[in-house]
């Protein structure tokens, strides 16, 4: 479930993101490029990347997620929204 715009500073805007198991997506954009449809997307590829995680049989529950798969998407999702900090 999105939660939109949590807090907005001058120099950046927060946005949330609550999965239905309770886990909780937190995205730090800065104001510039932050368009709240970008951020949905960008929540809705992360919340898949880390279904696809978590869903793997050799994943621990409530360990850090040690995947390059992984790490591709969340990149691949930030780098193609144009949130990804220079």
């Amino acid at each position: 479930m999105y939660l939109g715009l949590l807090y907005p500073t001058e120099d950046y805007k927060v946005f949330g993101y609550l999965t239905g198991t309770n886990v909780k997506l937190i995205l730090v954009a800065d104001s510039f490029n932050a368009k709240e449809a970008v951020v949905k997307k960008v929540f809705r590829d992360l919340h898949s990347a880390y279904i696809d995680a978590v869903s793997n049989p050799f994943y621990n529950p409530g360990k850090k997620i040690e995947s390059k798969s992984f790490e591709q998407r969340v990149d691949r999702a930030v780098n193609s929204a144009g949130l990804a900090h220079q």
